[in-house]
């Protein structure tokens, strides 16, 4: 009796190469998220938080947005349930796809990045505080974050490819080589360029990674051609997978979009709170990206082979397996958010407390890493089953998931915010987290039966 009721946790075939990859990329990975976070304590460190780092953290979110609503959270998320689908067919298919697909956006990218990119400066007038800064070096910073824009997207696009055939060492190991070109950059930089060598640093680490996964794609996969924009026309004309994947994305868009502007919302109403806001909140959820990382590498891993399993409409060991990542989610990462919240003002003053931050900024962005942590790891739940919902290609749903926070967060942020000041923004994020999760996981629930 007790070995047929628990006959469903057993390890699958599919289960043992989820582990034995995310035993390998899970390392990785982490060197690369600890490189990141490595970034921001430099610049804490040597820059400060000051009006002209609210200018430029916000400008450096827009472009982490808009690199997520045109690439990571829309055509990455599409392409590899897409790829798993054509390569059951042939390599040959799959090669096709994506010439057409490359090509679209070596064509359409660097427009949308730089209307988008001015479109964003002139929406910061309104309520952010603009540091003295010459037009040249408004456009340097604006336009550089617009070009970071592009290269990012190419290289999610890259990304996708590599993970959808299961080659999730490179990209991984491209995240922690751009952490030293980056920091060393600045650091020759910093002194004859102030503030604008973070923007170039950071463009040129992506354009490393962009290269050598180009390369990898090209000779390694036997993908020639990819930006073949000679064959735009032919290629728009031949594949009707290109159509269906254009329809996913713009639903995809319109979530990333749902969910992007929610970080965009809360610095634009702590940018009305004074000088700084921007900056703390910004310290403050990086932090949390240390607990985040520990499943956040994983997602790719789990993305990849669950797209298989539904591409073999295999949707009951689907089921069977998203269960498991929720329950070793909850298992593994539970006590590590405890014990970064009891020791949260020491990681504080770790990571951001050896340069020119006042000890009462420390305080208060400790403070708000608190209150963020509370939330984690329901966020982390949601981010899984929502990869879930990706592999059976439910984009509608996701669409719809998105609004709900993006409907109330501004509301709770304003009734917040009169109580708690910066504090109530960090706290509404918190309490949408549960509404969300539970939202989410009843729909997969749902539809997995329906199609199981």
């Amino acid at each position: 009796m007790i070995n047929r009721r628990f006959q469903h946790l057993r390890f699958s075939s599919t289960d043992r190469a989820i582990l034995k990859n995310i035993a390998i990329i899970t390392p990785l990975s982490l060197i690369g998220r600890a490189g990141t976070l490595l970034i921001y304590g430099v610049l804490a460190t040597w820059f400060g938080i000051n009006q002209w780092m609210d200018f430029l953290y916000y400008h450096w979110g827009i472009a982490i947005f808009l690199s997520e609503v045109l690439s990571s959270a829309s055509a990455y998320s599409v392409l590899i349930p897409m790829l798993a689908a054509e390569r059951s067919k042939s390599h040959d298919d799959a090669n096709a796809c994506l010439k057409a697909i490359f090509s679209i956006y070596l064509v359409c990218m660097p427009i949308v990045c730089c209307v988008l990119a001015a479109l964003s400066y002139f929406v910061s007038l309104f309520f952010l505080t603009q540091p003295n800064l010459t037009v040249k070096g408004v456009v340097g910073i604006v336009g550089g974050f617009g070009l970071l824009t592009m290269s990012t997207s190419i290289r999610w696009l890259f990304k996708a490819v590599l993970d959808a055939y299961q080659c999730f060492h490179l990209p991984a190991i491209m995240q922690g080589l751009r952490v030293p070109v980056v920091i060393g950059l600045i650091y020759v930089l910093k002194q004859p360029l102030g503030i604008y060598s973070i923007v170039w640093a950071l463009i040129a680490g992506e354009l490393l990674q962009v290269g050598i996964l180009f390369g990898v794609c090209r000779f390694s996969l036997k993908m020639y051609g990819l930006f073949d924009v000679a064959n735009l026309r032919h290629n728009w004309q031949t594949y009707t997978k290109i159509k269906q994947f254009l329809r996913k994305c713009a639903l995809l868009m319109g979530a990333a979009v749902s969910a992007g502007l929610n970080p965009v919302v809360d610095r634009g109403m702590g940018a009305t709170l004074g000088g700084g806001a921007v900056s703390k909140l910004d310290y403050a959820f990086k932090l949390c990206a240390i607990p985040e990382s520990v499943t956040g590498v994983i997602f790719p891993v789990l993305l990849s082979h669950w797209s298989v399993l539904s591409a073999d409409a295999n949707v009951q060991l689907l089921r069977q397996s998203v269960w498991k990542g929720i329950i070793a989610t909850v298992a593994f990462v539970g006590p590590l958010i405890l014990a970064f919240y009891y020791f949260r003002t020491t990681i504080v003053a770790l990571v951001y407390g050896h340069g020119v931050i006042a000890e009462t900024a420390l305080h208060h962005v400790s403070s708000l890493f608190g209150i963020y942590l509370i939330g984690t790891l329901l966020r982390l739940v949601s981010r899984l089953l929502i990869r879930a919902h990706l592999a059976l290609q439910n984009v509608k749903f996701v669409f719809s998931a998105t609004l709900i926070r993006t409907i109330f967060n501004p509301f709770l942020n304003l009734i917040f915010m009169k109580f708690w000041g910066l504090d109530g923004i960090a706290l509404s994020t918190v309490l949408l987290s549960v509404p969300v999760t539970a939202y989410i996981g009843i729909a997969f629930w749902i539809v997995s039966q329906r199609r199981g």
